[in-house]
């Protein structure tokens, strides 16, 4: 079984509280209200002086003069594809270490007096500068970041492009830090392959399957079965990200049906528990049940004779569809679009989609502080089949962490060539690292 689809998905990472501005990915904050759902680009703006005051908001009112312009592009691990909505700054001090662990991902502080910039859809941006001289320059989108200290001139000025490229692994002494991804192989999506084109070149491997199709897949190899990981809140507490692709808990087609293996009582609340305090999961078509299970009410799955599943057991493992369709699919994202059509995907093709959604439905929930709310998943792209447009990505968030689900696969091979869907893939991973707030409007432009 083997299917190439199109995925992605894209979420700025900064918030505006009380003046002072928020951007995800360390513990230099404090929480703000409501979810993150969209994304800006934008050139910088400012307030108050020419000099920097660490920790101190200032006046937001006033505006610091320009002494020149900063200019670069955010580009992908591998070097090439373009990152938007990534956040660009410039600090007096290096902002603290990311936690190496799931964690409520609060926001780092910036003064008024730190400019900041989002990047456009190409990965380009514009950031204004307040003061010269050394300075720390921080390139980030979610738990990709790099910091490097730089030597700020007044006028305009291009940025390196090595300084403005995600990192591809941690190095700590370097300033470069990527999450920590787990993923259990043994099932049909290569998607350890794409990390590998993409340039992500740290993650971990659970499990061994027999499924696997062709070579032994890249990553680091724990050693530990994909049960190990799913079934324990506390392993999977230690990484940021976990995927969990297309049969992650088997399958079978013994009389001639597909049926989908299920999480049991135990992983389903190992998942809860880890989600809940932090953690994200990318799950994909043949692991749906691992959604429907743990989520209920969230995503209304079709079984194989086109019924609607309801929660609880009813249909347990019949959504697995006997084989795969290729639909037209529609971005429903608006930075989601913009993104394709800067990338040349205008007319998207989703290929070989093994599962069906309904329907996405609200449900109640309580948000990072725990106050009660209601959680609309966002869906953000659709498939036509027959006319309709049905979800086929889609994700919610639960408490300080968030669920993705894909009826369809992101898959790599190990050829040399870098596939659409394989550059979408990154966007799935930063859209999962972000926190949880709401954005600010775009600062002025240039």
């Amino acid at each position: 079984m083997s299917t190439r689809a199109l995925l992605g998905s894209v979420l700025a990472t900064v918030f505006v509280t009380g003046g002072v501005l928020l951007a995800c990915g360390t513990n230099r904050s404090g929480y703000d209200e409501g979810a993150s759902s969209g994304g800006a680009s934008s050139s910088s703006g400012g307030s108050s002086s020419g000099t920097f005051g660490e920790g101190d908001a200032g006046d937001a009112s006033v505006k610091p003069p320009v002494l020149g312009w900063l200019t670069g592009k955010v580009v992908a691990p591998e070097g090439t594809v373009p990152v938007s909505n990534a956040m660009v700054y410039l600090t007096a001090k290096s902002p603290e270490a990311i936690p190496q662990n799931a964690y409520c991902d609060t926001c780092v502080k910036l003064s008024p007096l730190e400019p900041y910039a989002y990047s456009k859809s190409d990965g380009t941006f514009d950031l204004a500068v307040y003061a010269t001289g050394k300075q720390y320059l921080v390139v980030q989108k979610g738990q990709f970041r790099r910091v490097r200290e730089i030597d700020v001139p007044a006028g305009d000025s291009p940025v390196p492009a090595e300084l403005t490229r995600l990192p591809s692994k941690n190095d700590a002494a370097k300033g470069d830090t990527i999450p920590k991804i787990a993923m259990v192989v043994g099932g049909y999506d290569h998607i350890d392959y794409s990390m590998k084109k993409l340039g992500v070149e740290e993650f971990y491997r659970y499990g061994d399957g027999p499924i696997n199709i062709g070579p032994t897949p890249p990553g680091t190899k724990t050693g530990k079965s994909g049960n190990a990981l799913m079934g324990s809140a506390a392993e999977m507490g230690g990484y940021h990200i976990v995927l969990m692709p297309c049969a992650a808990f088997g399958f079978n087609n013994s009389g001639g049906d597909n049926v989908c293996g299920s999480p049991s009582s135990g992983q389903q609340a190992a998942l809860k528990g880890y989600v809940e305090g932090g953690g994200k999961v990318y799950v994909t078509d043949y692991s749906y049940e691992a959604v429907r299970q743990t989520w209920p009410g969230f995503v209304t799955f079709y079984d194989s004779k086109m019924q609607p599943l309801a929660s609880g057991t009813q249909g347990l493992g019949t959504a697995c569809r006997g084989g795969a369709e290729d639909t037209n699919g529609t971005a429903q994202d608006p930075g989601l679009k913009s993104w394709m059509d800067t990338i040349g995907e205008k007319n998207i093709q989703l290929k070989a989609s093994w599962s069906r959604i309904q329907k996405v439905s609200p449900q109640p929930g309580v948000d990072a502080k725990g106050a009660p709310v209601t959680i609309t998943p966002k869906v953000w792209m659709t498939s036509n089949v027959g006319g309709a447009e049905l979800p086929a990505t889609v994700s919610f968030e639960q408490k300080c962490g968030r669920v993705l689900f894909s009826t369809y696969h992101c898959e790599g091979d190990d050829s040399s060539k870098l596939l659409a869907q394989e550059k979408a893939l990154l966007y799935i991973l930063l859209e999962v690292g972000v926190c949880v707030g709401e954005l600010p409007p775009p600062p002025p432009p240039r």
